[in-house]
């Protein structure tokens, strides 16, 4: 945490000391390190056989990258694909999603917001969703560092069954169907636009 602290300090530093520049028209290309959080509760029994409940935070991170047209200085519209790992399991978070952004400009001031809509290819082919607000560093000619923080929602599916016991050791199991369901992730991203 104190590595990242730190790279985000001397980003901030060497970028801030560049003056601001609106994208320009025609292609626009995005790479990001991406990582989301989020907590769910958690529930089990220990070696006594008493119920222990609590929360447990899962932590995703990988890379996305997008790649579109930038429309005019403020407008951006383009497609994108990413690859999130738990860092504690074997869960993924598998976007697949358009992607808009505006890049705005108060004199040096150069914040953005964008929005990633599309689906989410692990645990079933669902809903993907994630606004992101942030701040635009210049960095040379046509290279932008950018940092960002919003929410995001995947969703995933389920399949549901029931399970009756009709004699001892013999069961009756019946498909219910397919349930969707969405966890909410609060999401950072550190990237560069080229």
């Amino acid at each position: 945490m104190k590595r990242v602290f730190i790279l985000l300090i001397a980003i901030a530093t060497v970028a801030g000391l560049a003056q601001a520049r609106q994208p320009q028209r025609g292609y626009r290309g995005f790479v990001e390190w991406s990582s989301d959080l989020r907590t769910q509760k958690r529930t089990g029994t220990d070696m006594a056989g008493n119920q222990l409940t609590g929360r447990e935070c899962l932590y995703y991170t990988g890379l996305t990258t997008s790649h579109g047209y930038q429309l005019n200085p403020l407008f951006f519209v383009g497609i994108g694909v990413g690859l999130e790992r738990n860092v504690n399991d074997t869960h993924f978070i598998a976007p697949i999603f358009a992607h808009g952004r505006i890049d705005l400009k108060f004199g040096k001031f150069t914040p953005f917001g964008d929005i990633r809509l599309g689906a989410n290819l692990s645990d079933g082919v669902s809903v993907y969703f994630s606004p992101t607000i942030g701040y635009r560093f210049n960095w040379g000619r046509k290279l932008g560092i950018n940092l960002g923080a919003g929410l995001s929602l995947a969703g995933y599916k389920t399949e549901n069954y029931n399970v009756t016991e009709i004699a001892p050791e013999i069961y009756d199991i019946q498909y219910l169907g397919t349930s969707h369901h969405v966890r909410p992730y609060f999401s950072f991203r550190l990237g560069i636009d080229f």
